[in-house]
């Protein structure tokens, strides 16, 4: 039966009333608001089609088009070109394409090795300055971002170049109607403390909240990725979320008096430019109570020219540039404070790395209402001890009476004949892998070895050959439920991920532990809720399979991971408008790799592993949201925990905005 293809999407444009037709087929990707699409014979344009066209955004995006900011070099847009009718009326837009790594893998310097290995902390501050200007000439166009964060700015590895994109979602605003067509999503973590808890679609957002966002951006791309309001509280304290510390505005770098401290592991405050730690403090200190002493984008831009231009280069390595006012590299410091894990490494000497620790497997046993009780190494838990010969095998034959032997099921034609042991063996060594795969062998060559040259063949019987057979069918069902694939249990894993144990407690309320997604149980409702919605399972929110890059290709370590989600807003998988979905594929494939060659030291195979995961809603998976569903084997499992840390998603959509959910991934090892 032959398959037809899907109809063909026609438009047209409204400057030119010229038809374009989009192939389905060319669809680039889809969200909860719009598809996109490549645009035929033009690949410097695509086609954004909304699934709920608006009059309202009709009436933006022309607006939009009218007045186009004018941007500086080293700064792009993705700006709207033209608009898309169909015969109902407006449909969409077209715009630039626009392609490359976001921000977030620049000043994560583990993506940033593999992106831009390259890209020195000058360019960081050139990318900064950039950035800066970019939002100088919208605010001077007079739009604002509203939507600030790290995934909607594309940035160019070798120049620097700033891209932003998702233009349709900033703020516009009518002045001859008086009208202010808002943004209505945001990140909490790009935030400022006076729109904390507010709902987007219900304020009209201001410059001074853009100024906010854009220095969490530039001290993320100038401090490794640590957010500002990162804090390590004194102890007893208790843990609060990133949209309360913003709210209190516990900037950590303030005071040295303080309780509250940067994390451990972040790079110090102090070797930053004087020019532009005074602009963080200014913004997050000062600009706390009084959002209008917050820095504008051009102050940024010039402390940043200022500060790239004196950055000196250390005599270690060219990659490490740093403020001439300080004694030492900071890089360096920071390289050898990481156990040789060099933020910038290049073909100078390095730092000797120190030995890394093997990692103990470890995993969880859970009782038959598969609720964890307890946790054990895995050579507690998961390694069964090599089947043992029966006494009849361990000591020597006795003597044959003449005549036949009787059929005793414990006697010499019974089991203590060899060959039931050899087919037991076999067994076991085609169903097992790994150690119980290789006990069969040896059992079974020896039990063989002893038939032959024991002359045990001759006692050999009708009723020892079905002995034989019913055995070694016990023994293999037995092998088949008793062991993963390599031998070890397939139940969970636990640990610890930022100081914080997962994987030993439950799912969220109301969601049991499975073993079979097949079978997965309803999500449940609202945390502390138990009733499922809709009757919706795991599956349902099940997304795009994440493939480690080839094991046996050889893969470097991945560094330090990423800081663990704050739990936030959380809302059901079945009432988000769009999942979320990997925003650094290449990068979590390989530290997949990586850990999947640790944890299976004599070689990696094919292997999956299903799990439940909470994605928050800044991308990054909750340090307490991880559960195993299932895994073909322990190693498998323990490689797909160590993994989770190095995940960043695009986060879950909801009433326009940022949220956590619930999601279901499945991880695959590839030899």
């Amino acid at each position: 039966m032959s398959t037809l293809a899907p109809p063909a999407l026609t438009f047209r444009r409204r400057s030119t009333m010229e038809r374009l037709v989009l192939d389905p087929a060319l669809e680039i990707g889809t969200g909860g608001e719009a598809v996109v699409y490549e645009v035929p014979d033009d690949a410097a344009l695509v086609a954004k089609i909304y699934h709920q066209p608006t009059i309202e955004r009709a009436r933006k995006l022309t607006l939009m088009l009218a007045h186009p900011p004018r941007m500086p070099e080293g700064t792009a847009i993705a700006w709207p070109a033209d608009l898309l009718l169909h015969p109902g009326g407006f449909a969409g837009f077209l715009m630039p394409r626009a392609d490359g790594p976001r921000l977030f893998e620049f000043y994560n310097p583990v993506t940033r090795r593999s992106t831009a290995p390259a890209f020195h902390f000058g360019l960081l501050h050139r990318a900064g300055r950039n950035l800066a200007e970019a939002f100088d000439a919208l605010h001077a166009a007079g739009y604002v971002v509203g939507d600030v964060n790290e995934s909607n700015i594309l940035v160019d590895p070798r120049t620097a170049a700033v891209t932003l994109v998702d233009a349709d979602s900033f703020q516009v605003h009518d002045t001859d109607a008086g009208t202010v067509f808002r943004s209505r999503v945001g990140k909490a973590e790009f935030t400022p403390p006076e729109l904390q808890g507010v709902s987007f679609t219900d304020v009209d957002r201001a410059a001074a909240h853009d100024r906010f966002g854009l220095a969490v951006l530039l001290f993320l791309l100038l401090m490794e990725g640590t957010h500002p309001f990162a804090v390590r509280m004194h102890p007893g304290a208790d843990a609060l979320p990133v949209e309360e510390r913003i709210r209190l505005g516990l900037f950590p770098h303030a005071r040295e008096d303080d309780d509250i401290h940067p994390p451990r592991l972040s790079p110090r405050f102090a070797a930053l430019h004087p020019g532009v730690r005074a602009l963080f403090v200014r913004c997050f200190v000062d600009g706390h109570a009084d959002p209008s002493a917050r820095p504008l984008p051009a102050e940024w831009a010039g402390a940043l020219e200022a500060a790239g231009a004196e950055l000196a280069e250390c005599a270690r390595n060219e990659l490490h540039r740093h403020d001439p006012r300080l004694d030492a590299c900071p890089w360096c410091e920071r390289a050898e404070l990481l156990g040789g894990r060099d933020p910038f490494p290049a073909g100078a000497e390095r730092i000797p790395a120190r030995p890394r620790p093997r990692r103990a497997r470890v995993a969880a046993a859970f009782d038959p209402a598969g609720t964890p009780n307890a946790t054990m190494t895995a050579a507690q838990f998961g390694v069964r001890p090599p089947f043992q010969l029966l006494k009849g095998m361990a000591g020597p034959v006795p003597a044959r009476a003449s005549g036949p032997p009787a059929p005793a099921v414990f006697g010499p034609s019974g089991l203590q004949n060899p060959l039931v042991y050899v087919m037991s063996g076999v067994m076991v060594a085609l169903v097992g892998h790994g150690f119980p795969a290789l006990a069969g062998v040896v059992v079974a060559f020896g039990a063989l070895a002893r038939l032959v040259l024991m002359d045990t063949w001759k006692n050999v019987r009708a009723s020892t050959v079905a002995l034989a057979v019913c055995l070694a069918l016990f023994v293999g069902a037995m092998a088949g439920l008793g062991f993963g694939d390599d031998g070890y249990a397939d139940d969970s894993i636990s640990g610890t991920y930022g100081g914080t144990p997962y994987g030993s407690g439950a799912l969220p309320t109301g969601q049991p532990s499975v073993a079979d997604p097949s079978v997965a149980p309803a999500l449940p409702g609202q945390p502390g809720n138990a009733e499922a919605t809709g009757g919706r399972s795991m599956m349902d929110v099940l997304l795009a399979d994440l493939h480690s890059t080839p094991v046996s290709e050889g893969v470097e370590d991945p560094g330090p991971p990423l800081e663990p989600g704050e739990a936030g807003e959380l809302v059901d998988g079945d009432r988000v408008e769009r999942l979320p979905s990997l925003d650094n594929e290449r990068e979590a494939a390989r530290a997949l790799a990586w850990f999947a060659r640790e944890n299976a030291p004599d070689g990696a195979r094919a292997d999956s592993v299903m799990l439940w995961l909470h994605v928050s809603a800044g991308g990054q998976v909750t340090a307490e949201g991880r559960q195993l569903i299932r895994s073909t084997s322990s190693a498998a499992a323990a490689a797909a925990i160590a993994a989770v840390p190095y995940l960043h998603y695009r986060p879950a959509m909801y009433k326009g905005h940022a949220v956590g959910t619930w999601v279901t991934q499945r991880l695959v090892i590839d030899p």
